[in-house]
């Protein structure tokens, strides 16, 4: 889509599902939408409501001549072209209109990169520094089993993981901040994080009248930069805070009118597809709210050797699953983590998942991450052995139909299922 197209699918979503649910992000061709929020008892009926915003999303775009990628980014499409789509709003024009010299990685990576998020209100701090150490171990593991990339990010052939690969461009700001592995109680992590956004190296502030200012290139304000021009608000400390992009984020929590009332810790490593959405928030939730299932996890993980050897041990350990997971090369699932296999401890964590949920009627929400976990067949690995070429690629994505969006109990695997033992001919080196 371009910028004009964007408002007209963004104001015709909006106006049928009666709110402000279908929100811009920088580029054009992106629109986002966000679920209604509830307590762990409400699983169902974010999923319900989630459901219906991406059929009405799908709806609208439809009647405008568009669908949305099957893929959980634009393949054949370059950050260049991507960003001369940029929207028209202040903070993404602050941003990238155009992008600085020094910052070109940062703003590919937003062009290029689409995910899924899932924000928890943590109850406590001590709750929300475990939940965030847990997601980050786990981090290069829920990478892959959602991983719905293809064999190609802007029309060149790509292996591994390409998302976490423009990650790296994000350097400190994004990642895994090394005091996830020091603090010793939610209280220091958040004195730590908050020490992180005043250090942050900013490129736009905003000045005494509200206005965001950009940097010119090469130049850079922290918060404690601002405070000697008094200009150290709230407003800054939060827009400071807000760009920083590790893969569990802290992030502001505000009311229906825009003011920050509290925090939550945001898991940012999802892919984006058929039943992304779905697999994250139950995965999320579980990890956060169910005492036996995390108790379990975190049993799972040490299993691993991730908690054996102390904080330089962990850290080791999570910096190569972290590298693996990012130049696998093919092999996906087939990549050590820990002191095992990923493969191995995906059959088991899809064991535990499945038992968190027994008897609540997610079944069928669960199968597509459950099949992926135990057959370590992922939604990217499918996509590479039915779309080798970038020209069976864009021909899929010009003819497939997008009503396969709306049920999103299939993964990849289920959906190929008849074509893909020709495909497996055709590609051994996937088998």
């Amino acid at each position: 889509m371009n910028p004009v197209q964007n408002i007209r699918v963004k104001t015709a979503a909006n106006t049928a599902l009666g709110g402000d649910f279908v929100r811009n992000e920088p580029t054009g061709d992106m629109l986002e939408i966000g679920s209604v929020p509830g307590t762990p008892n409400d699983l169902q009926a974010i999923l319900d409501d989630t459901n219906r915003k991406i059929r009405v999303l799908t709806e609208e775009a439809a009647k405008a001549g568009m669908k949305r990628s099957y893929f959980q980014d634009l393949p054949h499409a370059s950050a260049e072209t991507l960003l001369k789509n940029l929207m028209d709003i202040p903070r993404y024009r602050a941003f990238f209109g155009p992008p600085r010299k020094d910052m070109w990685d940062v703003a590919a990576y937003f062009s290029v990169c689409k995910s899924n998020q899932v924000s928890v209100s943590y109850r406590d701090p001590d709750h929300m520094l475990e939940s965030v150490r847990r997601l980050y171990i786990l981090a290069p593991f829920l990478f892959m089993i959602t991983d719905n990339s293809s064999a190609f990010a802007e029309g060149r052939p790509v292996s591994g993981h390409p998302g976490m690969q423009y990650r790296t461009a994000l350097g400190r700001r994004g990642g895994v901040p090394d005091y996830v592995f020091t603090a010793q109680t939610g209280e220091e992590y958040l004195r730590d994080h908050i020490h992180h956004v005043m250090n942050n190296a900013l490129f736009v502030y905003y000045n005494e009248e509200g206005e965001l200012l950009r940097l010119p290139e090469n130049e850079w304000l922290t918060f404690q930069d601002l405070r000697e021009r008094g200009l150290n608000t709230a407003t800054n400390y939060f827009f400071s805070e807000s760009v920083l992009w590790p893969d569990v984020k802290i992030a502001a929590l505000k009311d229906e009118n825009g003011q920050v009332i509290n925090h939550r810790y945001e898991s940012r490593m999802w892919g984006v597809g058929i039943h992304q959405h779905q697999s994250a928030l139950l995965i999320t939730a579980a990890l956060a709210f169910n005492a036996a299932f995390s108790k379990k996890t975190d049993q799972l993980v040490s299993s691993f050797g991730f908690e054996a050897g102390g904080v330089d041990q962990l850290r080791e350990h999570l910096q190569s699953a972290y590298r693996n997971a990012r130049a696998h090369d093919g092999a996906f699932l087939d990549i050590s983590y820990g002191t095992g296999s990923m493969s191995d401890f995906a059959r088991q964590f899809a064991d535990l998942l499945e038992e968190a949920y027994d008897g609540q009627g997610f079944e069928g929400a669960l199968a597509p991450i459950l099949s992926i976990c135990r057959t370590g067949l992922t939604d990217a690995k499918i996509n590479r052995l039915m779309f080798p070429t970038l020209e069976e690629l864009n021909a899929f994505q010009r003819t497939y139909d997008p009503a396969l969006f709306n049920d999103p109990e299939r993964c990849a695997l289920m959906l190929f299922e008849k074509e893909l033992p020709v495909a497996l001919q055709r590609s051994p080196r996937c088998a």
